[in-house]
């Protein structure tokens, strides 16, 4: 990694970044999906058992009608008071032939005595049969008696006809409505029941139905028509029939059998049944499935495509980063002529624009060093030369100097006065030096206050930038929580579509109804209008619901508008004030180092003038010492000489000193050289 392309690595990372959130999103999705698909399963399957019971109940409600209508008749119970009166049973049986005729699908129907003895039936070969005797019998009629009115026994196996029937019982009351006279039965096929409950289902619809007899523990239909009126032995049909017997009338499980299957169930009380909707995983997420395929192949292309489109944004975003490294590279090799390229990305304000800045003041400090280098080079070589011919007429005149020692000693009473009004300018030197250095501590004792004031100012702008952050953080998240509270609205939007669910299964519900109505001619007008009223109250909740969801929709426009507002808001406290106070703290950071650089230098002036100062008390001294020689009226003639002897040594020491100095005059050419 640390020899690949700066433009390589960042879009390696972007490529890992997405890969990251792909998968990230990916594995939600999923997860999301299959709950929301098991849920809509579960709903689905919660949907259909309600239907499917409803579509029961009505089924048995319009059987028992029709058998309540046929009991309803006079003859029946005039003939029940006279048995052997052959007209009445004439009239009766003829009664009961026609009305069987105008029924639909029925094994038959018949009218019996209070003992079951039969005495009109659809199927005249039966007239005459007792059907029941002893403890049979006594049941039969405890049950019609208690029930006071029709008795369902529910769904059996004909014994005539071995095929699945509805058997039902009617008592037949005297005139007072109490005397019970005998009873009228009958019993339809249920394959109409069960061809309804298929109805339901759809071309694409893999769910699998039971329908069974708690009370019995055997199956009234199945996918499986081999089960069809035998005795279960499935065990999680059997926890489910224990489940109802121990008061739960609906609910859901799941089961493994050779797959894993989700199932639901709903109890019929009324008639001790319950109806079972079940179905395998696989179909429940076959287009869960299919679709996250997709959704993988398109995650796939995304990164791809993000990784290209960001690979060629960096490409571009960083093409100026060329023309620096080339700029750079030439100051390694100590090239200093600039790339005019570079000259336009000079003074902008972005990361590019201040790094071609520094480079550009970069050149231009070198190019000022260099040529200050040379200056000083030249300036150097040619004082070097000026001292090396100096150094010689030095020479020469410290041997003349020594020649004329002797006149200088005669004359050593004018220099001791010379040295006297030397004296006297160097002691108003001291007091000016000394009143510059007093100058000089005002200055630095300022320069600390100043330097306390910036402090503070830089600890007041660090505090309120501090401060300023924290608030807009603050506001911040009030914002974000703020807007999460308005977008919990929106679940009204939720409920909304739930109840055109419900509308539309009301209205599929109403439409079925007005079918049966319709089927039962004129004994259904009444429950046709109540259908068409059900269907007109799901139309106005259908409207009602899509009106609310209009306004939902607004809303939720009124929200994005707000949040749009706070962002705005928030980003000029980010971007503008923030940014002010930023600049600000580095402003007093900044005057703070110069005013430090400035005591600094202070410092440095002040040490300097002190060193002045002792420099001139010395020379005051040694002049004093000069001055002050005693008993002496001349100077001796063999110290000057002396004197004279070490001048001319140091002279020699300076040529050696000036030679230095040329050598290295010629080694800062050398290093101006190498510059181009």
């Amino acid at each position: 990694m640390k020899n690949l392309n700066l433009r390589i690595k960042i879009t390696i990372g972007i490529m890992i970044i997405v890969i990251m959130c792909m998968n990230l999103l990916y594995y939600t999705a999923d997860s999301t999906i299959m709950k929301m698909m098991q849920e809509s399963e579960r709903e689905h399957m919660e949907n259909m058992l309600a239907a499917e019971t409803n579509i029961i109940e009505e089924y048995v409600r319009r059987q028992e009608s029709l058998l309540t209508a046929f009991s309803k008749d006079s003859s029946i119970r005039e003939l029940l008071k006279d048995v052997n009166n052959t007209e009445k049973l004439k009239t009766v049986q003829d009664y009961t032939e026609s009305y069987y005729e105008s029924l639909n699908n029925w094994e038959g129907i018949y009218v019996g005595e209070w003992n079951t003895h039969i005495i009109a039936h659809s199927s005249p070969s039966v007239v005459g049969m007792t059907t029941r005797e002893g403890d049979s019998l006594k049941a039969l009629q405890d049950e019609m008696t208690s029930a006071n009115g029709l008795y369902d026994a529910g769904i059996i196996v004909s014994p005539a006809t071995g095929k699945l029937i509805l058997s039902m019982y009617c008592p037949v009351f005297d005139t007072d409505g109490k005397t019970i006279l005998g009873y009228v039965g009958g019993g339809p096929f249920v394959n109409e029941l069960r061809d309804l409950l298929n109805e339901l289902k759809s071309e694409d619809d893999t769910t699998g139905n039971y329908m069974i007899n708690v009370n019995t523990g055997m199956y009234i239909f199945a996918d499986d028509e081999s089960l069809i009126a035998t005795q279960i032995d499935d065990k999680n049909l059997l926890n489910v029939i224990d489940k109802i017997n121990n008061g739960d009338v609906s609910g859901e499980f799941t089961y493994t059998d050779k797959s894993k299957y989700i199932a639901s169930y709903k109890s019929i009380d009324k008639h001790g049944w319950a109806v079972i909707s079940y179905d395998d995983e696989k179909n429940v997420y076959k287009d869960a499935r299919k679709n996250m395929k997709y959704l993988a192949q398109i995650c796939i292309v995304f990164v791809f495509a993000i990784s290209i489109l960001a690979f060629i944004i960096i490409m571009i975003s960083t093409k100026p980063l060329k023309l620096i490294e080339h700029s750079i590279t030439r100051l390694g090799d100590l090239k200093l002529d600039k790339d005019p390229r570079l000259n336009s990305w000079v003074g902008k304000k972005s990361e590019i624009g201040k790094i071609a800045t520094a480079t550009n003041s970069l050149y231009n400090s070198l190019n000022e060093i260099v040529s200050t280098l040379s200056e000083c080079s030249s300036s150097l070589n040619d004082s070097a030369i000026a001292m090396q011919k100096s150094s010689g007429t030095l020479i020469e005149c410290v041997m003349d100097n020594s020649k004329a020692t002797t006149a200088f000693a005669e004359h050593s009473e004018e220099i001791n006065e010379t040295v006297e009004k030397v004296n006297h300018e160097i002691t108003a030197v001291e007091k000016v030096v000394t009143s510059i250095n007093e100058q000089i501590k005002r200055s630095d004792t300022h320069s600390n206050d100043l330097l306390n004031k910036v402090k503070q100012m830089q600890d007041l702008a660090d505090t309120t930038l501090l401060a300023t952050n924290a608030k807009i953080e603050e506001n911040q998240k009030s914002v974000g929580v703020a807007i999460d509270k308005l977008k919990s609205l929106m679940r009204i939007d939720e409920m909304a579509s739930q109840i055109l669910d419900i509308t539309s299964q009301t209205n599929l519900l109403s439409l079925n109804a007005s079918i049966e109505a319709a089927r039962a001619g004129d004994a259904g007008k009444g429950f046709a209008v109540v259908a068409g009223e059900i269907g007109n109250l799901a139309n106005s909740s259908s409207e009602t619901a899509a009106e609310i969801q209009a306004i939902c929709t607004e809303t939720r426009n009124n929200i994005s508008h707000v949040q749009a507002c706070f962002d705005q808001v928030i980003d000029f406290l980010q971007n503008d004030v923030q940014k002010q106070f930023t600049e600000f703290s580095t402003a007093t950071k900044d005057y703070y180092k110069s005013i430090a650089d400035i005591q600094n230098i202070i410092s440095d002036i002040a040490g300097a003038s002190d060193s002045f100062v002792n420099t001139v008390n010395t020379i005051q001294e040694q002049i004093r010492q000069v001055s002050d020689v005693p008993n002496t009226d001349s100077i001796d003639s063999q110290v000057i000489l002396s004197k004279a002897k070490e001048t001319e040594e140091t002279t020699l020491s300076m040529t050696v000193i000036v030679n230095q100095n040329k050598e290295n005059a010629n080694a800062i050419s050398g290093i101006i050289q190498k510059f181009s």
